[in-house]
């Protein structure tokens, strides 16, 4: 592995007269990539320079549960590079062959900072920060959220990224065929009764939509454990793999279900502006309702839900004998409880 990643560093450093990787070694945490943090020593006429990497590859295919594109990721990432002031890693290429790493793969940038997000919260020993963090992380996302579609998305790739049928051609038919996907999920789901409130959540979206709001970027996993900071303020927003074209409201939605099941409370600040929603509305005058937060909580959720959902199905069926499907199973039923408290079912407080 590392001599394939000197081999593919050799085309961004073309004046090297060597490249050593080392200190090549996995990320823990996370389950739909594989990822390995690496320096590249680079030795050239300038001298020695030890620089910072990851490498981020798909699973094998039989463990794979989010179906995404390293090249969409990283025409994404040089898109955004380019076009808005929303810190991300620059990607130097991707490898689509399998015979390099063993699968399609692609090599980013290591940024600085903290991911240790949980000392922000909780008494932790950055709780200093929170505030001027969080601030921070807001107005990234207002950007994120007011960004011209059609300069960072310019060929579409992200109107329908899984290819599962969703149209992005307005806010009426996206939100129909992203439900329309999620209903026609429910048979790779449906492998146990107590899966039908995941189906109750589905007809209850659609029988209650909210407003229109204008499509926007979407990051699309926007939770506690994806960004970086340091001093105050976010140095990376990271994994971008499941971003796409969709209603803003979605980032907010995941981030409120991600805040409680990490004990964070991103949402809580800054403190000064009344809250992440307060503040988010001031930057964005979008007048997002707590009611909306909640209906995109669910929607948002059950995007990541089926696929998941669909892959622990896959193994309870035996088709497959991977280990962390298995392992899902554990969020997945903690994610019944909070969709039977939503929806409102007697005993479920």
């Amino acid at each position: 592995m590392e001599q394939a990643l000197a081999e593919f560093l050799r085309r961004h450093h073309p004046d090297a007269e060597s490249i050593t990787v080392a200190a090549f070694e996995p990320i823990p945490g996370g389950f739909s990539r594989e990822t390995y943090r690496f320096d590249a020593v680079v030795c050239g006429p300038a001298g020695e320079q030890r620089r910072p990497y990851i490498l981020r590859k798909d699973p094998p295919a039989a463990a794979a549960i989010l179906h995404t594109s390293r090249k969409l990721e990283h025409e994404l990432l040089e898109s955004l590079r380019a076009n808005t002031a929303v810190p991300v890693s620059q990607s130097f290429g991707y490898e689509l062959d399998p015979a390099v790493f063993g699968e399609p793969a692609m090599v980013i940038e290591r940024m600085p900072g903290s991911g240790r997000t949980s000392d922000l919260f909780n008494e932790g020993p950055d709780a200093d920060q929170v505030d001027d963090v969080i601030r921070h992380l807001c107005e990234l996302l207002a950007e994120l959220h007011r960004a011209d579609v059609s300069a960072v998305d310019p060929h579409g790739g992200l109107a329908d990224p899984r290819g599962v049928g969703v149209d992005a051609s307005s806010w009426e038919r996206y939100i129909e065929t992203t439900l329309e996907y999620y209903l026609n999920g429910y048979d790779g789901i449906g492998y146990d009764p107590e899966m039908f409130v995941f189906l109750d959540a589905m007809q209850t979206l659609r029988r209650t939509p909210p407003r229109p709001l204008p499509l926007t970027i979407v990051h699309g996993d926007f939770n506690p454990a994806n960004f970086l900071y340091a001093n105050g303020r976010v140095t990376a927003l990271i994994d971008w793999e499941n971003a796409r074209i969709g209603d803003p409201r979605e980032d907010l939605g995941w981030m409120l279900t991600m805040d409680a099941l990490s004990n964070t409370s991103v949402l809580a600040h800054p403190r000064d502006e009344g809250g992440f929603l307060a503040y988010y509305n001031k930057l964005t005058g979008f007048e997002v309702t707590p009611e909306e937060l909640a209906w995109f909580s669910m929607f948002a959720t059950i995007n990541v839900a089926v696929p998941v959902a669909s892959a622990v199905g896959r193994r309870v069926r035996r088709e497959h004998n991977q280990f962390l499907h298995l392992y899902m199973v554990a969020p997945s039923s903690g994610a019944l409880i909070g969709f039977a408290q939503m929806l409102g079912y007697p005993g479920a407080a």
